[in-house]
């Protein structure tokens, strides 16, 4: 009792954001929050976000807003999003709104959702590079790019030369 040292639980301090449940974690209506969150497991989200999320599985109520940025595994969106979305699986519900930029690799969006954004598959840069490189290597494309008459096109040298 007196002679014991006290043991300090250093594992917990270490892994504060260690998911220990598999509970969701509820934002409900009435609550706004300024900030950041992060979770590593599923956040159900029916009130208000002012800041940025990032967390496993998002699922954004039809009375949810988040203004600022989301980052997440997977996204569900029945309310607003007013900022860019980052995810590798989003689905947009006939209820949501989405005003910025949405990054996914996986896409659904029902009939009736708004979006004013750009829709980017995340590995589409990778995609773009690789096609341009293999353009510069066939020689054969750029020969009918360095002929004479800069002034025409490919099409219309053709309709010249019919004449």
């Amino acid at each position: 009792m007196f002679g014991k040292k006290k043991q300090i639980n250093t594992h917990s301090a270490g892994n504060q954001l260690k998911r220990t449940n598999h509970a969701p974690s509820i934002i409900s209506e009435d609550v706004r929050l300024t900030g950041s969150l992060v979770s590593q497991g599923e956040v159900q989200l029916d009130g208000r976000i002012d800041g940025d999320v990032k967390v496993s599985h998002l699922v954004i109520g039809t009375t949810g807003t988040v203004e600022g940025s989301v980052v997440a595994d997977s996204v569900i969106v029945k309310g607003k999003i007013i900022g860019s979305l980052n995810a590798s699986k989003v689905t947009i519900e006939q209820t949501a709104e989405v005003h910025g930029d949405v990054y996914q690799d996986t896409l659904s969006i029902e009939a009736g959702a708004v979006i004013e954004g750009n829709l980017k598959q995340r590995h589409e840069a990778e995609t773009v590079e690789l096609i341009s490189q293999s353009i510069e290597s066939k020689p054969e494309l750029t020969s009918v790019l360095n002929e004479g008459d800069n002034d025409l096109s490919f099409f219309n040298k053709q309709a010249a030369e019919k004449e």
